[in-house]
């Protein structure tokens, strides 16, 4: 996915959305409106206030959705290099799905759903430096 090509088609659209008319500000209204809780859902903007967000939007922005980069920021890996290969490897998941493409948009919704694979070493690790493990976990 070419993350610029994303991010200029999104600007476009803000841009003809602020260039509409007066005529048609009820119909600019709902499309902004539209845009913007999009971009918010998807996790690309921080506030739905206004188009100068979106006419701001760089590659950058969908850069940081993706699953590696939200691994580092809720602190399940040290680095973006270890975070790839935490995904590649299968020890992590989202939601009930074990996800091993590192490329991976997560939405805002989803992000809260971000956890190791239960079967995982890393898991069993965390569990044990944090003294969380079950007795139960330590049978099987």
């Amino acid at each position: 996915v070419q993350y610029k090509a994303l991010a200029r088609t999104v600007r476009a659209l803000a841009r003809r959305l602020r260039d509409l008319g007066p005529a048609s500000a009820a119909f600019r209204a709902r499309c902004a409106a539209a845009l913007l809780e999009k971009l918010y859902g998807l996790g690309l903007v921080s506030c739905r206030r206004s188009l100068a967000v979106c006419e701001s939007l760089s590659a950058a922005a969908f850069c940081r959705r993706r699953l590696p980069c939200l691994l580092v920021k809720l602190r399940m890996a040290q680095s973006l290099r270890h975070a790839v290969t935490f995904v590649e490897q299968g020890h992590v998941r989202v939601g009930p799905e074990v996800v091993t493409d590192p490329a991976l948009l997560i939405p805002r919704a989803v992000e809260d759903f971000i956890t190791w694979v239960d079967a995982s070493r890393l898991r069993q690790k965390v569990l044990d430096y944090n003294e969380e493990r079950d007795d139960f976990d330590l049978a099987a």
